[in-house]
């Protein structure tokens, strides 16, 4: 064939349409299933990093918060987080293929600047899960994730607290409850009460306590002060001894508790808003029925002025059972011991609620 006969047939093969699409598509499919593949394979590893990373935070914070809280030892820790990335694991296994997670756990303890322990909670986790089968033909057998969750809890955010306790010590709290002394019952109850005040501050930067005591009149007073060493020197020398009226001791711990003072002592030290909390005690019954009716209207303008007030009947008769339940904010507020023991533990639970106020939880 002559080349000039050559020339037209070469033109006219190129032209052919015929069997391109499959050409193109014996080229092209491959690479389509490697593309199909690789974003698959990409949307799992990205669905998992962020499974286990939600896990990882969700371990950590648990375990820092429980360890803050005291409902954890730190030899426990590791442990309880373990525990808690198998629950939130469980969903994850069956989402996921042949999935296989190794965390690492550090628990770590740190003291910050004002005392106070600082739980510091780090989850290393290793996810490995198969890939696709077309990425293991490829060589790529495992997608493997690695995340890092971070929890710190402390006791960080502080409370201001002004108290004054207003204490009977008439002359029937000389009588026994229990085998002990009623008085010196009270001087451990508040002891109690103080410990936890002094626990959450360790530093006196945020609580002020002061105390009155009462028989027939206003007996001996300690001022608001820093801390609480004033006010437990203070309760340690009372003696037991004469009537019973309320009145002028209650107005005194009122007239404390709410004054100017407190809030410019507080916000010099911490620019704080102090709680102000009043806490009532008795063994027995006002003398003077006007010493009940002047008692209650104290109370009302305490209350009022948004003065927290407990109060703790000790073992007292009707009337004065009513006085303190009448004077408390709310019926959590009062308790009724009816011996020494139960004292205490009135005593306890109102230093717990208190230190509580002070110190507050945060991750």
């Amino acid at each position: 064939m002559r080349k000039t006969d050559l020339r037209p047939t070469l033109r006219a093969l190129f032209k052919q349409e015929r069997g391109n699409f499959a050409m193109i598509t014996a080229v092209a499919l491959p690479v389509m299933l490697i593309a199909g593949s690789l974003a698959l394979d990409t949307a799992n590893m990205t669905s998992l990093r962020v499974r286990l990373q939600n896990a990882a935070d969700s371990a950590a914070l648990a375990t820092s918060a429980q360890l803050a809280k005291g409902d954890l030892i730190q030899t426990n820790a590791v442990a309880f987080a373990e525990q808690f990335l198998s629950g939130q694991l469980t969903e994850d296994n069956s989402a996921f293929t042949d999935l296989t997670v190794t965390p690492a756990v550090v628990v770590t303890p740190v003291t910050d600047a004002d005392g106070n322990i600082v739980w510091r909670v780090a989850i290393t986790m290793q996810g490995q899960m198969a890939s696709t089968k077309l990425a293991r033909i490829m060589g790529r057998d495992t997608l493997d994730v690695s995340v890092l969750g971070k929890s710190e809890s402390q006791a960080a955010t502080k409370s201001a607290l002004s108290m004054v306790l207003v204490l009977d010590k008439s002359g029937s709290m000389g009588e026994y409850s229990g085998g002990v002394e009623k008085i010196e019952a009270l001087k451990t109850a508040v002891g109690s009460l103080l410990d936890q005040l002094d626990e959450a501050d360790p530093k006196q930067k945020y609580v002020r306590t002061g105390a009155v005591s009462y028989d027939d009149q206003l007996d001996k007073k300690s001022n608001i002060k820093w801390g609480t060493s004033k006010v437990r020197s203070f309760v340690g020398k009372l003696e037991a001894d004469g009537r019973t009226d309320s009145t002028d001791a209650f107005s005194w711990g009122y007239d404390q508790v709410s004054a100017k003072k407190e809030l410019t002592e507080h916000e010099a030290s911490t620019g704080l808003v102090p709680t102000e909390i009043m806490v009532f005690m008795t063994d027995g019954d006002n003398n003077y029925d006007s010493a009940d009716i002047s008692t209650k209207k104290l109370c009302d303008e305490a209350r009022a002025d948004k003065v927290e007030v407990y109060t703790v009947a000790f073992a007292a008769p009707s009337g004065g059972k009513a006085l303190l339940s009448y004077c408390a904010t709310s019926t959590q507020h009062y308790f009724d011991a009816k011996n020494s023991a139960e004292l205490i533990a009135a005593f306890k639970n109102i230093g717990m609620r208190a230190s509580n106020m002070v110190t507050r939880l945060t991750q």
